[in-house]
């Protein structure tokens, strides 16, 4: 099974190209799963950049001193935040490159898109809360636990409830 779906991905690569295969949006599965799990690696670099820029900007609020109670709230604020403009980049990206858009409107399909995220995000949020309360490992691990969490369930929900037509 693998061996045919990587021979439809590489005969799709050598018939288009590298640009049309990277515009396809009907492409075989491991290109459009790659090319999503590419936007989505650009989606992670926006969030942790973001939540970076916060730790530099008020590190007193993310110490490893700081009781762990108020680390992970912290943490989870600043993930918050950072989660606007990181979906924003994953719904681009993802409605550009990865799949096809016109099954809803464009507000009615960032509308699900949002809340699809904002439900993964939020279940997200639970692991890294309870690995610093329970454990208290660093915040990096601990927004690394995020980001498997919620890339989970994402790929599922968008191709099948927000994009497929």
């Amino acid at each position: 099974m693998i061996t045919r779906e990587v021979g439809k991905a590489w005969q799709f690569f050598r018939q288009k190209g590298f640009k049309e295969t990277l515009f396809a949006r009907e492409a075989p599965f491991l290109i459009q799963f790659g090319k999503y799990g590419v936007c989505g690696v650009i989606s992670v670099v926006v969030l942790l950049a973001v939540t970076w820029c916060g730790r530099q900007l008020y590190p007193e609020l993310f110490a490893l001193t700081l009781d762990p109670a108020k680390r992970s709230f912290h943490n989870s604020v600043l993930q918050f935040i950072a989660f606007v403009p990181s979906n924003f980049t994953a719904y681009y990206l993802n409605r550009w490159l990865v799949f096809t858009p016109g099954r809803h409107s464009t507000k009615v399909e960032l509308t699900l898109f949002t809340i699809i995220s904002l439900i993964s995000f939020s279940l997200g949020l639970v692991v890294p809360v309870w690995l610093v309360n329970a454990y208290n490992i660093p915040n990096g691990a601990a927004d690394l636990s995020f980001v498997i969490s919620s890339a989970l369930v994402n790929f599922v929900c968008r191709k099948f409830f927000v994009f497929e037509k």
